[in-house]
């Protein structure tokens, strides 16, 4: 049960850490001067983000399937790393 919640645990972190990157990111990319960027990865036919930068004006937007996917991901890295140390613990018995 607390691997089940350290895992969502882990997944929550890595949602969160997406959310904090789509939002930030066009700040950081007109602190730097680019002033004319529209960028809406998708995959599977879903976007990933939508970040667009007009003159001084920006907008930046989250997707549910970004979501996921990032919450996904952590979750993945999260059983593969506790795979990896239990691996590492079996080898110096």
């Amino acid at each position: 049960m607390i691997n089940i919640l350290k895992s969502i645990s882990s997944g929550i972190v890595f949602a969160f850490l997406y959310l904090f990157i789509v939002f930030v990111s066009p700040i950081i990319l007109m602190l730097m001067g680019y002033t004319n960027i529209f960028s809406s990865p998708a995959l599977v036919g879903e976007y990933l983000y939508i970040i667009e930068i007009k003159n001084q004006t920006f907008s930046s937007e989250a997707t549910i399937f970004g979501c996921i996917l990032s919450f996904v991901v952590g979750l993945i890295i999260h059983f593969f790393l506790n795979l990896l140390i239990a691996s590492f613990k079996k080898g110096r018995k």
